[in-house]
């Protein structure tokens, strides 16, 4: 538990170190040019990941080093996938790879990943064959539902680093074991950092190369949490970003839209171009994940059937969020 307290502080206070040389040194790099799709009035640039990710790496390499590695995320094949992504989303940013290069290059970095879960894919009672199928579908998922949320002020912090606080509680209270907190707690106060760049009006966003990497290991958190707890309590750690991205797919898809093709239709994106404050989208993003995260919490240890309340309840909590948001649009 002090391994998981020491790692939040100091990955806080190396992610505020980061990102202020970082800005400093690359304040042009792959800025997010001002467009119809935008939600910011100025190009911002894409340099969060180049400054956080790295950071990650690093310390979950010093835990390995110290002789108490964190269990998949300390894994060398994980750390190699995280990276896979890492340059893909810098290549992206800057010259923009295209739907399917990148799609393809997530696939690979799943598939490695999932290389560094075996162990834990083995306590998911099931054929490995079919726990490793799943886990690589989820880690692609959520892979991608990150990198669609990384476009509003604080939306990453909101949806990203929110479930890793989560992560490292729900470790510490021992229901997926001790051993996994430090990488919550790092994850956690990487984004704590990130605040100070990303909260209105925004200095920098993540990028690919950030939000790809860090939807890898928000994946690899479902996953472990779906193999210690329950395949459907994990669904409450990333429950916004699944509830808005289902409902976005199942909305573009009964229009005909190609879910591939560059879009701005998520219900933070309208509600915010219709008027709503950041802040308010945003408190709003952040309450649905915290009731989540917090029902995770309560019904960890509790039978299959809480864990069903719990998740039909953040849907409904999201549901009820989504609709107040889009009301004024609506009408």
């Amino acid at each position: 538990m002090t391994d998981t307290i020491i790692a939040f502080v100091i990955s806080f206070c190396l992610g505020l170190a980061a990102l202020f040389v970082v800005l400093s040194l690359f304040s042009g790099f792959a800025s997010a040019d001002f467009n119809e799709r935008s939600n910011h009035s100025r190009p911002t640039p894409q340099i969060g990941g180049l400054a956080l990710v790295p950071i990650f790496v690093l310390a979950m390499i010093a835990f390995r080093l110290a002789g108490e590695p964190i269990p998949v995320f300390s894994d060398w094949g994980f750390l190699a996938a995280v990276l896979i992504l890492l340059a893909t989303g810098i290549l992206d940013d800057r010259v923009s790879l295209g739907a399917l290069p990148k799609l393809a290059l997530q696939f690979l970095a799943a598939a490695v990943a999932v290389t560094a879960l075996g162990d834990v894919l083995d306590a998911a009672r099931l054929p490995y064959a079919l726990s490793a199928l799943a886990a690589f579908a989820a880690l692609v998922a959520i892979i991608n539902l990150s990198n669609f949320l990384d476009g509003l002020d604080l939306m990453a912090v909101a949806t990203i680093g929110v479930p890793g606080v989560f992560f490292a509680l729900l470790a510490m209270t021992g229901a997926i074991g001790l051993a996994f907190g430090p990488a919550g707690a790092v994850s956690a106060g990487l984004f704590l950092a990130f605040i100070s760049v990303n909260r209105p009006p925004a200095k920098a966003f993540l990028g690919d190369a950030g939000s790809l990497p860090f939807g890898l290991i928000l994946g690899a958190m479902t996953v472990v949490v779906a193999c210690r707890v329950s395949p459907i309590a994990a669904l409450l750690l990333p429950a916004y970003m699944l509830c808005d991205g289902l409902v976005t797919i199942m909305r573009r898809t009964f229009r005909g839209e190609n879910i591939l093709h560059a879009h701005s239709s998520h219900v933070y994106q309208r509600a915010f171009r219709t008027g709503r404050p950041v802040l308010v989208v945003i408190g709003a993003t952040a309450t649905v994940g915290a009731a989540a995260g917090f029902a995770l919490l309560a019904t960890a240890g509790a039978g299959i059937g809480w864990h069903m309340a719990a998740v039909l309840a953040a849907f409904v909590l999201w549901w009820s969020a989504a609709a107040w948001l889009m009301r004024d649009i609506r009408a």
